[in-house]
Protein backbone atom coordinates (compact mmCIF):
# COMPACT_ATOMS: atom_id res chain seq x y z
CA UNK A 1 0.00 0.00 0.00
CA UNK A 2 1.48 3.00 -0.96
CA UNK A 3 2.21 5.36 1.87
CA UNK A 4 0.56 8.59 2.48
CA UNK A 5 2.38 12.29 2.47
CA UNK A 6 2.70 14.39 5.59
CA UNK A 7 -0.80 16.32 4.10
CA UNK A 8 -3.23 13.93 2.95
CA UNK A 9 -2.41 11.95 6.31
CA UNK A 10 -2.87 15.24 8.71
CA UNK A 11 -6.10 15.71 7.02
CA UNK A 12 -7.44 12.29 7.52
CA UNK A 13 -6.10 12.18 10.80
CA UNK A 14 -7.50 15.57 12.02
CA UNK A 15 -10.93 15.05 9.70
CA UNK A 16 -11.55 11.54 11.62
CA UNK A 17 -10.99 12.90 15.17
CA UNK A 18 -13.22 16.15 14.52
CA UNK A 19 -15.62 13.66 12.84
CA UNK A 20 -15.38 11.34 15.64
CA UNK A 21 -16.06 14.04 18.07
CA UNK A 22 -19.26 15.76 16.44
CA UNK A 23 -20.75 12.06 15.83
CA UNK A 24 -20.38 11.48 19.31
CA UNK A 25 -21.43 14.76 20.43
CA UNK A 26 -24.76 14.68 18.23
CA UNK A 27 -25.48 11.21 19.47
CA UNK A 28 -25.24 12.31 23.13
CA UNK A 29 -27.09 14.84 22.41
CA UNK A 30 -29.90 12.66 21.10
CA UNK A 31 -29.93 9.94 23.74
CA UNK A 32 -29.24 12.28 26.62
CA UNK A 33 -31.57 15.15 25.99
CA UNK A 34 -34.68 13.04 27.13
CA UNK A 35 -33.22 11.60 30.18
CA UNK A 36 -32.10 15.09 31.18
CA UNK A 37 -35.17 16.80 30.59
CA UNK A 38 -36.88 13.96 32.14
CA UNK A 39 -34.58 13.67 35.45
CA UNK A 40 -35.28 17.60 35.91
CA UNK A 41 -38.93 17.78 35.02
CA UNK A 42 -39.45 14.62 37.99
CA UNK A 43 -37.25 16.56 40.36
CA UNK A 44 -39.56 20.08 39.79
CA UNK A 45 -42.59 18.18 39.86
CA UNK A 46 -41.61 16.62 43.37
CA UNK A 47 -40.67 19.60 44.62
CA UNK A 48 -44.23 21.12 43.03
CA UNK A 49 -46.00 18.35 44.81
CA UNK A 50 -44.06 18.82 48.35
CA UNK A 51 -44.76 22.99 47.83
CA UNK A 52 -48.50 22.43 47.46
CA UNK A 53 -48.73 19.86 49.81
CA UNK A 54 -47.21 21.91 52.54
CA UNK A 55 -49.18 24.96 51.60
CA UNK A 56 -52.58 22.95 51.86
CA UNK A 57 -52.01 21.82 55.42
CA UNK A 58 -51.75 25.22 56.42
CA UNK A 59 -54.41 26.78 54.13
CA UNK A 60 -58.29 27.35 55.65
CA UNK A 61 -61.04 25.52 53.95
CA UNK A 62 -62.53 28.45 51.98
CA UNK A 63 -59.13 29.40 50.19
CA UNK A 64 -58.45 25.43 48.91
CA UNK A 65 -60.07 25.76 45.78
CA UNK A 66 -57.59 29.13 44.46
CA UNK A 67 -54.33 27.66 45.70
CA UNK A 68 -55.21 24.53 43.96
CA UNK A 69 -56.32 26.52 40.93
CA UNK A 70 -53.53 28.98 41.29
CA UNK A 71 -50.74 25.80 40.77
CA UNK A 72 -52.16 24.27 38.55
CA UNK A 73 -52.18 27.48 36.10
CA UNK A 74 -48.40 27.85 37.48
CA UNK A 75 -46.84 24.72 36.80
CA UNK A 76 -48.86 23.77 33.83
CA UNK A 77 -50.00 20.77 35.51
CA UNK A 78 -53.01 18.40 36.62
CA UNK A 79 -54.39 18.18 40.21
CA UNK A 80 -57.25 15.97 41.76
CA UNK A 81 -57.96 16.64 45.31
CA UNK A 82 -59.94 15.06 47.87
CA UNK A 83 -60.32 17.15 50.21
CA UNK A 84 -63.45 16.97 53.40
CA UNK A 85 -65.65 15.64 51.12
CA UNK A 86 -65.08 17.98 48.40
CA UNK A 87 -63.31 16.72 45.01
CA UNK A 88 -61.23 19.20 43.24
CA UNK A 89 -60.81 17.53 39.73
CA UNK A 90 -58.75 20.41 37.63
CA UNK A 91 -56.74 20.29 34.29
CA UNK A 92 -55.02 23.64 33.33
CA UNK A 93 -54.88 24.72 29.39
CA UNK A 94 -51.04 25.46 28.54
CA UNK A 95 -52.31 28.65 26.73
CA UNK A 96 -53.59 30.60 29.87
CA UNK A 97 -51.36 32.57 31.40
CA UNK A 98 -50.60 33.03 35.33
CA UNK A 99 -52.10 36.09 35.82
CA UNK A 100 -55.35 35.12 33.75
CA UNK A 101 -58.48 35.39 35.80
CA UNK A 102 -60.51 32.72 34.58
CA UNK A 103 -62.40 30.33 36.83
CA UNK A 104 -61.50 26.82 38.08
CA UNK A 105 -64.80 26.22 39.80
CA UNK A 106 -66.46 23.97 37.65
CA UNK A 107 -64.91 20.15 36.98
CA UNK A 108 -62.93 19.89 33.86
CA UNK A 109 -62.79 16.50 32.01
CA UNK A 110 -59.07 15.48 32.26
CA UNK A 111 -56.88 12.62 30.71
CA UNK A 112 -57.27 11.01 34.15
CA UNK A 113 -58.72 7.38 34.22
CA UNK A 114 -60.99 8.61 37.01
CA UNK A 115 -64.09 11.27 36.69
CA UNK A 116 -64.92 13.09 39.41
CA UNK A 117 -68.59 12.14 38.65
CA UNK A 118 -67.67 8.43 39.51
CA UNK A 119 -65.42 8.09 42.32
CA UNK A 120 -64.81 5.77 44.56
CA UNK A 121 -62.85 6.72 47.48
CA UNK A 122 -61.87 3.09 48.62
CA UNK A 123 -60.21 2.85 45.13
CA UNK A 124 -57.75 6.27 46.88
CA UNK A 125 -56.11 4.26 49.65
CA UNK A 126 -52.68 3.67 48.55
CA UNK A 127 -49.80 6.30 48.02
CA UNK A 128 -48.35 6.15 44.51
CA UNK A 129 -45.59 7.45 41.75
CA UNK A 130 -45.98 6.34 37.95
CA UNK A 131 -44.22 7.76 34.83
CA UNK A 132 -45.22 6.76 31.03
CA UNK A 133 -43.65 8.05 28.05
CA UNK A 134 -45.45 10.80 28.02
CA UNK A 135 -47.02 11.59 31.86
CA UNK A 136 -46.10 11.98 35.55
CA UNK A 137 -48.74 10.77 38.44
CA UNK A 138 -48.30 10.80 41.76
CA UNK A 139 -50.75 10.06 44.99
CA UNK A 140 -50.22 10.88 48.18
CA UNK A 141 -52.50 10.73 51.83
CA UNK A 142 -51.94 14.19 54.23
CA UNK A 143 -53.73 15.90 56.49
CA UNK A 144 -54.07 19.30 57.01
CA UNK A 145 -53.31 21.40 60.25
CA UNK A 146 -57.04 21.31 61.08
CA UNK A 147 -56.34 17.32 60.94
CA UNK A 148 -58.78 16.46 58.21
CA UNK A 149 -57.21 13.82 55.88
CA UNK A 150 -56.70 14.78 51.98
CA UNK A 151 -55.93 12.69 49.02
CA UNK A 152 -53.78 14.72 46.84
CA UNK A 153 -53.34 13.25 43.14
CA UNK A 154 -50.83 15.14 40.08
CA UNK A 155 -50.41 15.05 36.66
CA UNK A 156 -47.85 16.25 34.13
CA UNK A 157 -47.69 16.01 31.16
CA UNK A 158 -43.83 14.49 29.26
CA UNK A 159 -45.32 15.52 25.47
CA UNK A 160 -43.02 18.63 25.37
CA UNK A 161 -39.78 15.47 25.36
CA UNK A 162 -41.38 13.69 22.92
CA UNK A 163 -41.98 16.62 20.73
CA UNK A 164 -38.75 17.96 21.01
CA UNK A 165 -36.90 14.22 20.20
CA UNK A 166 -38.61 14.36 16.87
CA UNK A 167 -37.96 17.77 16.26
CA UNK A 168 -34.07 16.58 16.89
CA UNK A 169 -34.59 13.58 14.69
CA UNK A 170 -35.20 16.12 11.98
CA UNK A 171 -32.85 19.16 12.93
CA UNK A 172 -29.72 16.91 13.79
CA UNK A 173 -28.81 15.42 10.10
CA UNK A 174 -28.29 19.06 9.23
CA UNK A 175 -26.16 20.57 11.90
CA UNK A 176 -24.19 16.86 11.61
CA UNK A 177 -23.75 17.85 7.88
CA UNK A 178 -22.76 21.50 8.27
CA UNK A 179 -20.28 20.17 11.35
CA UNK A 180 -18.53 17.82 8.75
CA UNK A 181 -18.26 20.57 6.51
CA UNK A 182 -17.23 22.92 8.85
CA UNK A 183 -14.81 20.18 10.05
CA UNK A 184 -13.86 19.12 6.20
CA UNK A 185 -12.57 23.02 6.31
CA UNK A 186 -10.70 23.15 9.28
CA UNK A 187 -8.86 20.54 9.28
CA UNK A 188 -8.08 21.57 5.51
CA UNK A 189 -6.72 24.69 6.83
CA UNK A 190 -4.94 22.82 10.16
CA UNK A 191 -3.27 20.13 7.71
CA UNK A 192 -1.93 22.64 5.41
CA UNK A 193 -0.89 25.02 7.96
CA UNK A 194 0.91 22.05 9.63
CA UNK A 195 2.49 20.53 6.43
CA UNK A 196 3.63 23.48 4.55
CA UNK A 197 6.89 24.35 6.50
CA UNK A 198 7.37 20.64 7.39
CA UNK A 199 7.39 20.06 3.58
CA UNK A 200 9.69 22.84 2.82
CA UNK A 201 12.46 21.59 5.61
CA UNK A 202 11.80 18.23 3.71
CA UNK A 203 12.50 19.14 0.37
CA UNK A 204 15.24 21.50 1.47
CA UNK A 205 16.97 18.52 3.66
CA UNK A 206 16.25 16.54 0.81
CA UNK A 207 18.70 19.07 -1.42
CA UNK A 208 20.92 19.44 1.81
CA UNK A 209 21.63 15.61 1.50
CA UNK A 210 22.82 16.85 -1.68
CA UNK A 211 25.48 18.85 -0.19
CA UNK A 212 23.56 22.25 -2.04
CA UNK A 213 25.30 25.22 -0.28
CA UNK A 214 22.30 27.22 -1.56
CA UNK A 215 19.56 25.15 0.53
CA UNK A 216 18.34 26.97 3.69
CA UNK A 217 14.92 26.28 5.10
CA UNK A 218 12.62 29.52 5.33
CA UNK A 219 10.27 28.61 8.07
CA UNK A 220 9.90 32.26 10.18
CA UNK A 221 7.40 31.18 12.61
CA UNK A 222 8.32 31.42 16.07
CA UNK A 223 6.95 27.58 17.42
CA UNK A 224 8.79 24.78 17.68
CA UNK A 225 9.18 24.08 13.69
CA UNK A 226 10.61 27.26 13.54
CA UNK A 227 12.96 26.23 16.10
CA UNK A 228 13.59 22.96 13.84
CA UNK A 229 14.27 25.18 10.54
CA UNK A 230 16.85 27.19 12.47
CA UNK A 231 18.33 24.35 13.85
CA UNK A 232 18.91 22.51 10.47
CA UNK A 233 20.02 25.53 8.99
CA UNK A 234 22.75 25.32 11.85
CA UNK A 235 23.33 22.06 11.95
CA UNK A 236 23.75 21.99 7.87
CA UNK A 237 26.32 25.24 8.32
CA UNK A 238 27.87 23.52 10.63
CA UNK A 239 28.48 20.62 8.10
CA UNK A 240 29.56 22.54 5.33
CA UNK A 241 31.75 23.83 7.17
CA UNK A 242 33.10 20.50 8.74
CA UNK A 243 33.84 19.24 5.21
CA UNK A 244 35.30 22.59 4.12
CA UNK A 245 37.41 21.97 7.10
CA UNK A 246 38.12 18.54 6.06
CA UNK A 247 38.55 19.28 2.00
CA UNK A 248 41.57 21.72 3.18
CA UNK A 249 43.09 19.39 5.56
CA UNK A 250 42.94 16.52 3.59
CA UNK A 251 44.68 18.59 0.69
CA UNK A 252 46.97 19.94 3.29
CA UNK A 253 47.79 15.89 4.14
CA UNK A 254 47.71 15.44 0.57
CA UNK A 255 50.46 17.90 -0.02
CA UNK A 256 52.41 17.05 2.58
CA UNK A 257 52.39 13.29 1.75
CA UNK A 258 53.47 14.42 -1.40
CA UNK A 259 56.33 16.51 -0.35
CA UNK A 260 57.38 13.51 2.09
CA UNK A 261 57.79 11.29 -1.30
CA UNK A 262 59.96 14.24 -3.09
CA UNK A 263 61.86 14.82 0.03
CA UNK A 264 62.70 11.18 0.26
CA UNK A 265 63.57 10.73 -3.45
CA UNK A 266 65.56 13.84 -3.37
CA UNK A 267 67.43 12.54 -0.16
CA UNK A 268 68.09 8.86 -1.33
CA UNK A 269 69.42 10.60 -5.04
CA UNK A 270 71.39 12.93 -2.65
CA UNK A 271 73.12 10.18 -0.30
CA UNK A 272 73.49 8.13 -3.28
CA UNK A 273 76.31 9.70 -5.35
CA UNK A 274 78.91 10.37 -2.70
CA UNK A 275 77.75 6.71 -1.02
CA UNK A 276 78.90 5.24 -4.48
CA UNK A 277 81.99 7.44 -4.09
CA UNK A 278 83.19 6.65 -0.76
CA UNK A 279 82.35 2.27 -1.40
CA UNK A 280 84.51 2.75 -4.91
CA UNK A 281 87.23 4.46 -3.04
CA UNK A 282 87.07 2.15 -0.36
CA UNK A 283 87.36 -1.14 -3.15
CA UNK A 284 90.32 0.96 -4.71
CA UNK A 285 92.37 0.97 -1.95
CA UNK A 286 91.52 -2.58 -0.42
CA UNK A 287 92.57 -4.04 -3.63
CA UNK A 288 95.75 -1.41 -4.09
CA UNK A 289 94.57 -0.08 -7.25
CA UNK A 290 96.11 3.34 -8.63
CA UNK A 291 96.88 6.02 -6.31
CA UNK A 292 94.49 4.62 -3.61
CA UNK A 293 97.48 2.42 -2.99
CA UNK A 294 98.79 5.10 -0.67
CA UNK A 295 95.68 4.78 2.06
CA UNK A 296 96.99 6.84 4.63
CA UNK A 297 96.44 9.71 2.63
CA UNK A 298 92.73 8.45 1.51
CA UNK A 299 91.70 7.26 4.54
CA UNK A 300 91.18 10.49 6.32
CA UNK A 301 89.64 12.09 2.85
CA UNK A 302 87.33 9.03 3.70
CA UNK A 303 86.49 10.06 7.39
CA UNK A 304 85.90 13.30 6.65
CA UNK A 305 83.16 11.88 3.96
CA UNK A 306 81.52 9.84 6.45
CA UNK A 307 81.32 12.94 8.90
CA UNK A 308 79.65 14.31 6.44
CA UNK A 309 77.14 11.67 5.75
CA UNK A 310 76.40 12.07 9.61
CA UNK A 311 75.72 15.97 9.29
CA UNK A 312 73.71 15.29 6.15
CA UNK A 313 71.64 12.83 7.63
CA UNK A 314 71.07 14.99 11.07
CA UNK A 315 69.84 17.19 8.77
CA UNK A 316 67.68 15.05 6.88
CA UNK A 317 66.29 13.83 10.02
CA UNK A 318 65.79 17.18 11.29
CA UNK A 319 63.81 18.50 7.85
CA UNK A 320 61.58 15.01 8.13
CA UNK A 321 60.43 15.94 11.41
CA UNK A 322 60.55 19.33 11.44
CA UNK A 323 56.46 19.94 11.65
CA UNK A 324 55.90 17.57 14.86
CA UNK A 325 59.37 19.77 16.94
CA UNK A 326 57.32 23.25 16.46
CA UNK A 327 53.37 22.62 15.54
CA UNK A 328 52.73 22.19 19.11
CA UNK A 329 55.27 24.66 20.59
CA UNK A 330 53.60 27.37 22.14
CA UNK A 331 53.68 30.85 21.04
CA UNK A 332 55.22 33.78 22.77
CA UNK A 333 55.26 37.80 22.32
CA UNK A 334 58.96 38.96 21.38
CA UNK A 335 60.65 41.90 20.67
CA UNK A 336 62.01 41.63 17.35
CA UNK A 337 65.24 43.86 17.99
CA UNK A 338 65.92 41.62 21.14
CA UNK A 339 65.47 38.11 19.45
CA UNK A 340 67.14 39.25 16.11
CA UNK A 341 70.38 39.97 18.41
CA UNK A 342 70.40 37.15 20.67
CA UNK A 343 69.92 35.07 16.76
CA UNK A 344 72.71 36.94 15.10
CA UNK A 345 75.70 36.62 17.95
CA UNK A 346 77.06 33.96 16.34
CA UNK A 347 76.95 35.24 12.95
CA UNK A 348 78.92 38.44 13.69
CA UNK A 349 82.03 36.20 14.50
CA UNK A 350 82.09 34.26 11.37
CA UNK A 351 81.21 37.69 9.20
CA UNK A 352 84.10 39.27 10.83
CA UNK A 353 86.13 36.04 10.25
CA UNK A 354 85.62 35.81 6.22
CA UNK A 355 86.07 39.46 5.64
CA UNK A 356 82.48 39.92 5.31
CA UNK A 357 80.36 43.26 6.72
CA UNK A 358 77.11 42.61 8.22
CA UNK A 359 75.07 45.60 8.92
CA UNK A 360 72.13 46.17 10.86
CA UNK A 361 68.97 49.00 11.30
CA UNK A 362 67.07 47.42 14.13
CA UNK A 363 65.16 51.35 14.40
CA UNK A 364 62.02 50.41 13.61
CA UNK A 365 61.71 47.98 16.34
CA UNK A 366 57.86 45.79 16.43
CA UNK A 367 57.05 42.94 18.41
CA UNK A 368 55.72 39.69 17.45
CA UNK A 369 53.96 36.32 18.25
CA UNK A 370 55.78 33.01 17.45
CA UNK A 371 57.00 29.43 18.71
CA UNK A 372 60.28 31.02 18.98
CA UNK A 373 62.75 27.72 18.27
CA UNK A 374 60.91 27.21 14.76
CA UNK A 375 61.37 31.20 14.64
CA UNK A 376 65.26 30.80 15.69
CA UNK A 377 65.87 27.97 12.97
CA UNK A 378 64.26 29.97 10.01
CA UNK A 379 66.38 33.05 10.59
CA UNK A 380 69.89 31.10 11.41
CA UNK A 381 69.13 29.57 8.11
CA UNK A 382 69.05 32.66 6.34
CA UNK A 383 71.62 34.48 7.41
CA UNK A 384 74.05 31.38 7.95
CA UNK A 385 72.98 31.42 3.37
CA UNK A 386 73.53 35.31 3.73
CA UNK A 387 77.09 34.82 5.03
CA UNK A 388 78.36 31.96 3.26
CA UNK A 389 77.36 33.28 -0.11
CA UNK A 390 78.82 36.31 0.06
CA UNK A 391 82.51 36.74 -1.10
CA UNK A 392 84.39 39.47 0.87
CA UNK A 393 84.35 42.19 1.21
CA UNK A 394 80.63 42.02 0.95
CA UNK A 395 78.14 43.15 3.01
CA UNK A 396 75.34 41.62 4.69
CA UNK A 397 72.29 44.09 5.84
CA UNK A 398 69.53 42.91 8.34
CA UNK A 399 67.36 45.66 9.45
CA UNK A 400 63.23 46.38 10.17
CA UNK A 401 60.94 48.03 8.05
CA UNK A 402 57.20 48.57 8.47
CA UNK A 403 56.80 45.03 10.42
CA UNK A 404 59.01 42.99 7.71
CA UNK A 405 62.38 41.60 8.56
CA UNK A 406 64.86 42.51 5.62
CA UNK A 407 67.90 40.49 4.87
CA UNK A 408 70.08 41.15 2.20
CA UNK A 409 73.52 40.10 1.19
CA UNK A 410 75.59 41.48 -2.13
CA UNK A 411 76.19 38.29 -4.77
CA UNK A 412 76.02 36.90 -7.99
CA UNK A 413 71.64 37.28 -8.38
CA UNK A 414 70.24 33.82 -8.95
CA UNK A 415 68.89 33.46 -12.37
CA UNK A 416 64.86 33.62 -12.47
CA UNK A 417 65.18 29.71 -13.89
CA UNK A 418 67.08 28.39 -11.38
CA UNK A 419 65.18 30.68 -8.44
CA UNK A 420 61.74 28.85 -9.28
CA UNK A 421 63.32 25.56 -8.10
CA UNK A 422 65.54 27.69 -5.21
CA UNK A 423 62.94 26.18 -2.66
CA UNK A 424 62.79 22.29 -3.77
CA UNK A 425 65.01 20.46 -1.02
CA UNK A 426 69.11 19.65 -2.35
CA UNK A 427 68.98 22.37 -4.92
CA UNK A 428 71.61 24.31 -5.47
CA UNK A 429 71.52 26.38 -8.16
CA UNK A 430 75.29 26.27 -9.31
CA UNK A 431 78.29 24.40 -8.56
CA UNK A 432 79.87 26.84 -6.38
CA UNK A 433 77.44 26.00 -3.91
CA UNK A 434 77.71 22.33 -4.05
CA UNK A 435 80.06 20.47 -1.65
CA UNK A 436 82.16 18.72 -3.78
CA UNK A 437 86.00 19.01 -3.34
CA UNK A 438 87.93 20.76 -5.58
CA UNK A 439 84.52 23.36 -6.04
CA UNK A 440 84.97 27.44 -5.79
CA UNK A 441 83.38 26.69 -2.26
CA UNK A 442 83.80 23.46 -1.16
CA UNK A 443 82.05 24.22 2.19
CA UNK A 444 78.98 24.82 0.17
CA UNK A 445 75.32 23.93 1.80
CA UNK A 446 73.26 20.59 1.19
CA UNK A 447 70.40 22.42 -0.63
CA UNK A 448 68.27 22.11 3.00
CA UNK A 449 68.76 25.43 4.50
CA UNK A 450 65.52 27.39 2.27
CA UNK A 451 63.26 24.67 2.16
CA UNK A 452 63.47 24.13 5.81
CA UNK A 453 62.81 27.77 6.69
CA UNK A 454 60.02 28.08 3.90
CA UNK A 455 58.60 24.99 5.39
CA UNK A 456 59.01 27.18 8.88
CA UNK A 457 56.81 29.87 7.52
CA UNK A 458 54.46 28.38 5.19
CA UNK A 459 53.32 26.66 8.21
CA UNK A 460 53.34 29.85 10.54
CA UNK A 461 51.23 31.79 7.67
CA UNK A 462 53.79 34.25 7.18
CA UNK A 463 53.98 35.75 3.68
CA UNK A 464 57.68 35.67 2.61
CA UNK A 465 59.61 36.86 -0.66
CA UNK A 466 62.95 36.38 -2.18
CA UNK A 467 64.22 37.79 -5.09
CA UNK A 468 67.76 39.71 -6.90
CA UNK A 469 68.23 43.64 -6.05
CA UNK A 470 70.15 45.89 -7.68
CA UNK A 471 71.60 49.46 -7.01
CA UNK A 472 70.85 52.06 -9.16
CA UNK A 473 72.72 54.16 -7.81
CA UNK A 474 75.91 51.85 -8.11
CA UNK A 475 77.19 52.39 -4.64
CA UNK A 476 76.56 48.82 -3.17
CA UNK A 477 76.73 45.64 -5.59
CA UNK A 478 73.32 43.95 -6.56
CA UNK A 479 72.25 40.30 -4.75
CA UNK A 480 69.36 38.70 -3.11
CA UNK A 481 66.88 40.12 -0.58
CA UNK A 482 65.08 37.72 1.79
CA UNK A 483 61.37 39.76 3.02
CA UNK A 484 59.68 37.90 5.61
CA UNK A 485 56.23 40.11 6.66
CA UNK A 486 54.85 40.17 10.14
Amino acid sequence: MKRLKLFPKTFFYVFSLMAVVLLVSHALFYFMMPIVYTSQKEAKFQDTQDQLIKALKDAPADNIENMVSRYALQYQMGIFLCYDGAVYNLMVDSTLQADNNHSYKETVKSFWSISSEDINLSYLQEDFYTKTNSQLFSGIHFDTAQGKPCYLVLLSTLQPVSEAKEAVIVFLPFTLLLSLLLAVVFALLYSRKISTPLSEISAMTARMKELDPSAVCHVETKDEIGMLSENVNALYQSLLTTIDDLQEENARVSEAEAAKMDFLRAASHELKTPVTALQGMLDNMIMGIGRYRDWETYLPVCRDMVQKFGVMIQEILDASKLNFSFEQEVTEEMSMRGFMEKVLSPYILIAKSKGVRLNTDFSDDFSASFPVNAMEKALSNLLSNAVKYTKPPGKVNVSFRSRTVIIENECDPIPSNMLAHIFEPFYRPDFSRSRNQGSENPDGGNGLGLYITTRILNTLSYRFSFEPFADPNGERHSGMRFVIFF
